[in-house]
């Protein structure tokens, strides 16, 4: 016997084409023609027993129509954005260092200097141990007329960096009291994949000001030595330096010869062999991850209020 597929109120045109089949129940979909997951604008009917969908006879130009036209290949693409139809999309997902703009994937622009105190991807241009000048510029050479500020230290994947101030402020103490801070992440083994070293330092410059307002840098020395740091070079820069993050710290450990190379050409203090850095890496609620340049590793101090060593660092 033969039968044909009516829904009724549905468009003709959006319903499948006639099927001829036994008088017997069927989940297969593509059998009675749903084959589609999507029909743009609503326009198909979707299968009674399954999620497959039935799209008009035109779909390729209903698909354009409603702006499902990117196959989102080649250069600078990623994948399609969202649900396809008709195998194309109506939006792309772009690799990294490009942007979707009018309809494609344009390749975002290298600036052509580093804003101090904040990622503007001109770190793509600059290589760890790289001097970095006031002017925004890195080079591996000293460059006459140029003011050095800073010596690259870290490079992330984003086109981020982080620069070394080219001296110490001393040795402050972390903290007077054993606080677990709010926000702060608490690592539990070596915090080599932590590179926030701002972040870090804003959630404790804000809690321990909301704490103790105006004498919060007596609670939090180290804190407030960094964020009040202003070297004679760019004393515009106050307020953006900050304490390095336990994989920052790592960073150096990794690079230190090529960076106290570069800090050699400069004639400012090197790295050396010894000293205990502060990282802004958090522990638990009394104790804090250390670099201990002498034995080369990212270990956890015993205390938040020792005297250990300070050098800012500052996103460029």
């Amino acid at each position: 016997m033969k039968i044909k597929t009516l829904l009724l109120g549905t468009s003709l045109s959006l319903i499948p084409s006639v099927t001829f089949a036994q008088c017997v129940a069927t989940s297969d979909c593509a059998t009675l023609g749903y084959t589609e997951t999507f029909c743009p604008n609503g326009k198909g009917i979707k299968c009674p027993f399954g999620d497959k969908w039935a799209c008009p006879s035109s779909k390729e130009e209903t698909c354009a129509e409603y702006g499902f036209k990117y196959d989102c290949s080649g250069t600078g693409y990623q994948s399609g954005s969202g649900t396809p139809c008709n195998n194309k999309y109506a939006s792309c997902t772009c690799a990294s260092g490009y942007e979707w703009k009018d309809g494609k994937c344009e390749e975002i622009p290298v600036p052509e200097s580093a804003v101090l105190g904040q990622c503007n991807g001109y770190a793509k241009n600059c290589k760890i141990a790289d001097i970095l000048y006031t002017d925004g510029t890195c080079s591996a050479d000293v460059v006459s007329g140029k003011t050095p500020v800073a010596v690259v230290v870290y490079i992330g994947g984003d086109d981020c960096g982080q620069a070394l101030a080219l001296g110490g402020l001393g040795d402050f103490i972390w903290s007077t009291e054993h606080v677990d801070i709010p926000d702060l992440f608490n690592y539990s083994s070596a915090p080599t994949n932590d590179f926030d070293s701002c972040e870090n330092t804003k959630i404790v410059i804000d809690y321990s000001y909301k704490q103790y307002g105006d004498s919060a840098y007596k609670y939090y020395p180290a804190f407030w030595k960094v964020y009040n740091y202003a070297p004679s070079s760019m004393p515009e820069t106050k307020g953006k330096w900050c304490l390095p993050a336990g994989g920052v710290l790592d960073s150096i450990n990794q690079n230190r010869t090529a960076i106290d190379q570069s800090l050699t050409r400069i004639n400012k203090t090197n790295i050396g062999g010894s000293g205990d850095w502060w990282s802004s890496s958090e522990f638990s609620s009394n104790r804090v991850w250390l670099w201990y340049a002498s034995v080369n590793g990212i270990l956890v101090d015993y205390s938040k209020n020792y005297d250990r060593y300070v050098r800012p660092v500052i996103e460029f």
